[in-house]
């Protein structure tokens, strides 16, 4: 039977024992503390940069990466029937030498950051911005079908320009002096798409006969027109009010081009109190108004109203 020194002697080693357990345990705690601050630190660093490439990348581009479907390779090229979107603004070169330069960006975040939200609401990816200059297209890198990709893209187009009545009146009030203006070209056909550059910056993008094309039916739009390349009409024929142009010669195709002149939605019917048109009929409210009392919101209707009435008057 152990004596009372052994006891003690046992007692004494098993409390020092218990010092160094909880003195472990201690260091253990507050390490696993250190290991949880550091991990919610770089959790927070993490979400930071996503926000910051959402920002660079289109939606459907950002899943793909944050998802690991995308192949970043210099070789990772498709070649996939797209509908493709080109717009630009008119005359927008010249207004940088008649006004400040902190209201010509503002104009321009203002009607970049409205353009690209519509283009994200209709699933368009957004390839770049030029200047004023925007490049959408639809079928990657999610496809879905050619009809729904060109549909989608006429109805983004059509929603864009009537935007665009809407916020000429804005910079109006903010001191712009010209009605600015914006032509388009939409086509569908075959393209590449993938990643291209260097090693060091790669660009998701597409290139092609067909990208140039939709670029040149742009350039050949008159303000406030949106060209569509029989390739699309074709696709959207029974959805859209067009008006043929005939063939036309683009800069760079050796062949004239069918061309079409994008009015509307068949079934769209405007909610403007100073204009109505469905199914080709168009109808405008008499017309008696006091300028000088007329307020904002009626003045940004009536512009909205007029423009439309001079695209639909003018094919």
């Amino acid at each position: 039977m152990p004596t009372k020194a052994q006891l003690e002697a046992r007692c004494a080693d098993l409390e020092a024992e218990l010092a160094d357990l909880q003195l472990l345990y201690d260091t253990t705690l507050e390490h696993g503390t250190a290991l949880e601050n550091e991990l919610m630190r770089q959790n927070r660093r993490i979400e930071e940069l996503r926000d910051k490439m959402r920002k660079y990348l289109s939606p459907q581009l950002y899943a793909a990466l944050v998802g690991g479907s995308a192949a970043t390779g210099t070789r990772s090229h498709d070649r996939i029937k797209l509908t493709v979107y080109f717009s630009d603004m008119v005359g927008f070169s010249d207004l940088t030498d008649t006004i400040e330069p902190e209201l010509l960006s503002t104009v321009l975040n203002s009607y970049l950051t409205q353009m690209s939200e519509i283009a994200l609401k209709h699933g368009g990816t957004i390839d770049k911005f030029i200047g004023d200059a925007m490049m959408v297209f639809f079928g990657a890198p999610e496809f879905s079908s050619d009809v729904e990709h060109a549909q989608r893209c006429v109805a983004m187009a059509l929603e864009m320009r009537e935007t665009l009545f809407g916020l000429r009146e804005t910079w109006r009030l903010m001191g712009i002096p010209r009605t600015l203006q914006v032509r388009a070209g939409i086509n569908t056909g075959f393209c590449t798409v993938g990643n291209f550059g260097s090693e060091h910056r790669m660009d998701y993008t597409i290139i092609g006969g067909n990208v140039n094309l939709a670029a040149r039916l742009q350039s050949a739009a008159p303000p406030d027109r949106i060209y569509l390349a029989a390739s699309t009409y074709g696709l959207v024929e029974d959805l859209v009010q067009a008006h043929a142009r005939g063939s036309i010669q683009v800069k760079g195709i050796h062949v004239p081009v069918e061309v079409w002149d994008l009015q509307g939605l068949r079934s769209a019917n405007t909610s403007n109190p100073y204009l109505e048109w469905n199914a080709g009929r168009l109808r405008l409210q008499a017309l008696d108004v006091e300028l000088e009392t007329l307020a904002p919101n009626e003045r940004q209707a009536l512009q909205q109203a007029l423009a439309r009435a001079l695209v639909l008057l003018d094919a």
